[in-house]
């Protein structure tokens, strides 16, 4: 997994319109939780591994309204709208220079750029979007 903070006001979430948008620029991706991986010398912890130059996700077009709550030791109750879903990002992972101990060879970065969200390429399978309380905050 990975995970990045993000700036204030990257998220909105509008529960009367049932839409969410996050928007993202030059986002810096460390490897952090996937253990193999970040003990892999090509991507350690704690180093950059991925920077997201773009990143534009908009849920909206509300299929279903659903709302849980239960009250067991596990208490957890929300609201949730099942949305279609856009993505449209630009992503690149920097170039690493040959090392000679452990001898690991130079890798010289990578770019993906997605289709532009409005072209309609997107395949979405499920999104969701919600407010939800859990725990003592119940």
């Amino acid at each position: 997994m990975w995970s990045a903070p993000i700036p204030v006001g990257s998220v909105k979430f509008d529960s009367k319109a049932e839409t969410a948008s996050l928007q993202v620029k030059n986002v810096l991706v460390f490897d952090g939780f996937d253990v193999p991986n970040a003990l892999n010398t090509f991507h350690p912890e704690g180093h950059v591994n991925s920077i997201l130059n773009s990143l534009k996700m908009t849920w909206s077009g509300t299929i279903q309204h659903r709302s849980y709550s239960n009250c067991d030791p596990n208490a957890f109750r929300g609201d949730f709208f099942e949305d279609l879903a856009t993505i449209e990002v630009t992503a690149t992972t920097p170039p690493v220079p040959a090392r000679d101990c452990p001898v690991t060879p130079a890798r010289h970065g990578f770019r993906f750029v997605s289709d532009p969200a409005d072209k309609g390429t997107t395949t979405v399978h499920f999104a969701q979007i919600g407010r939800e309380k859990n725990g003592v905050f119940y």
